[in-house]
């Protein structure tokens, strides 16, 4: 039979095209997930609207389900109702390219994305680089959106950052949050940003300006996003300021480059003041001296790397000096040396 990804759209239930409800009609089971973004609707109104049970996926359902969607989709309609646009995530189009696998058909229907709306703040959908998602503080660093800025800057193009979130806990990313999270690794408080809050509904809300009055503005309910802006044409400055509200002194003065010198400067220091006073301890482990050394040896050429590319290539040199930083780590891990950071 049929294997359906049926995209919700953006907002809620309403959101869901004529094509899409005469899809999701059709299916003899109907799923939903609802777990990678937001949205202002419940299983409830779903199943109102589209006259039959929704069953919730939770987090992870769908790739340990996934063997089981498939088979029964050989014999059965079925749908799986997925937030935005259904190929936004990796995750869906696994399960199409398995389904396909195994001799099922497939359909997909599309619905508006967060990769679309972001242009109601007025930056050219053209101009947008790589995305990036900006982690809670216990999931991770934020190494990779900054690494992810500064590739988008250096190619001219603007920087959408999403904002993470956890649907079943409730926890949804703010764009103050985000900005601190910014902030902490050293990017200018005075950086263009422009944050916008539920694009696609009735009570959107964008506002652009330097990052540390954009951090004061009460964004309301999630969902929140963040866009790093790159050198704007004229259209695009006046779609900020009539759009997004940017006061014309900021544009004047954009300053939009992160400050990562700071941040390879801070690492390199750091390193090297471990690799002066580092005390060496009974080896623990079968590594030679002379591997022992060697290891040594690449922490030293990778702060030499970092302070070379520094000049211009910055994320080069902060990927040099997270290795030696990360050798350093795995030595003391392994009672070889000890040393406090």
């Amino acid at each position: 039979m049929t294997l359906s990804l049926i995209s919700t759209g953006l907002a809620d239930e309403k959101d869901l095209s004529l094509r899409a409800l005469e899809e999701a009609k059709k299916c003899d089971i109907l799923y939903a997930e609802l777990y990678t973004m937001k949205l202002a609707t419940t299983l409830n109104a779903l199943s109102e609207l589209i006259g039959r049970s929704v069953i919730l996926l939770h987090r992870g359902d769908l790739e340990e389900w996934s063997d089981r969607l498939i088979e029964t989709a050989k014999t059965k309609r079925v749908g799986v109702l997925v937030g935005g646009d259904c190929l936004s995530a990796t995750t869906h189009i696994t399960l199409i390219l398995e389904a396909k696998e195994k001799g099922v058909e497939t359909r997909i229907i599309h619905g508006s994305s967060i990769f679309s709306a972001i242009a109601e703040t007025g930056l050219s959908i053209y101009k947008f680089g790589r995305t990036v998602t900006m982690p809670f503080q216990e999931k991770g660093s934020a190494d990779t959106v900054i690494r992810g800025i500064e590739e988008n800057l250096s190619a001219g193009l603007h920087t959408l950052v999403l904002l993470d979130l956890d649907d079943e806990k409730g926890a949804y990313m703010s764009i103050m949050q985000a900005i601190e999270r910014l902030t902490e690794v050293g990017v200018s408080s005075d950086t263009l940003v422009v944050g916008a809050a539920r694009l696609g509904h009735p009570d959107s809300l964008m506002k652009a300006g330097k990052m540390s009055e954009v951090a004061k503005v009460d964004f309301g309910e999630a969902p929140h996003c963040l866009v790093v802006p790159g050198p704007l044409h004229f259209l695009e400055e006046d779609a900020l300021k009539v759009i997004s509200g940017c006061p014309p002194d900021v544009l004047r003065n954009m300053h939009v480059k992160p400050e990562l010198d700071r941040i390879i400067d801070k690492y390199i220091t750091g390193c090297r003041r471990v690799r002066e006073t580092m005390k060496a301890t009974p080896p623990t482990t079968s590594l030679t001296e002379k591997q022992i050394r060697d290891l040594l040896d690449h922490v030293d050429r990778y702060l030499a790397d970092a302070e070379y590319y520094k000049a211009d290539k910055k994320h080069t040199a902060l990927t040099s000096v997270a290795y030696a930083e990360g050798i350093l780590d795995a030595l003391k891990l392994l009672g070889i040396t000890d040393f406090e950071w």
